[in-house]
């Protein structure tokens, strides 16, 4: 009987577990999308995640050429989506790094790297 339910316990625990690992925030979709070639020295970011994002709390930064620095970022059309411009890209290799937090409170990072050439 009690290793019935100490297996039981472990067994909800073990599913717990799983769960909150599967509850981050995932990039599904981006535009521009990763490894894109992009024409010209400005670029609009839509970031859209498999969950809701709070876009108050979440950070974008962008890294190329000239450096690095933080892009503001907004809403989307829905809670799931980030919206970000940036301006004056030099034509090179950039990455976006995106740090989010998901309304469940878990923090997902990742990145998005793409190039500029001029037009």
């Amino acid at each position: 009987m009690i290793k019935s339910m100490l297996f039981s316990a472990l067994l909800a625990l073990g599913l717990l577990a799983a769960t909150d690992a599967g509850a981050h925030a995932v990039l599904v979709d981006s535009t521009p999308p990763a490894k894109a070639e992009l024409v010209g020295n400005k670029v609009e970011f839509h970031l859209r995640y498999n969950s809701r994002i709070d876009a108050k709390r979440s950070r974008l930064s962008l890294k190329g050429p000239g450096g690095a620095k933080t892009v503001a970022v907004t809403q989307g059309a829905s809670e799931a989506e980030l919206v970000a411009r940036a301006e004056g890209l030099a034509p090179g290799q950039y990455v976006l790094f995106w740090d989010v937090l998901s309304v469940d409170g878990h923090v997902s990072r990742g990145q998005v790297p793409f190039s500029a050439i001029a037009p």
